[in-house]
């Protein structure tokens, strides 16, 4: 009788920890697609998009270098960003703002 209470507590441990990495895990694998998807985004931008910088600096993309973009943020200003500084693409947002708005 004493054995199959301490398998069972064997079993109720080994269960806690398989739920614990499940926890763990399963946030960090979600936020890793968000970013893959955000890094396919900023890849494909063009000229004329606008984005929004981790600063929360708005602009329109202006130009391209290696790893960076030139964002244009008010007349004859340029900044020369990271293409991880965009935090967000304005264009989405304006799409998903006006789905919610059209779906009520």
């Amino acid at each position: 009788m004493e054995q199959t209470a301490q398998g069972g507590g064997m079993f109720f441990w080994l269960l806690l920890m398989v739920f614990a990495f499940i926890i763990m895990f399963m946030p960090a694998r979600s936020q890793k697609k968000r970013e893959q998807e955000l890094l396919a985004k900023v890849n494909a931008l063009q000229k004329g998009d606008q984005v929004i910088i981790a600063n929360g600096i708005i602009g329109t993309v202006a130009g391209f270098k290696d790893n960076a973009l030139e964002v244009k943020v008010a007349e004859n200003v340029k900044l020369t960003v990271l293409k991880t500084a965009v935090v967000g693409i304005l264009n989405d947002l304006q799409n998903v703002a006006s789905k919610e708005g059209g779906a009520k």
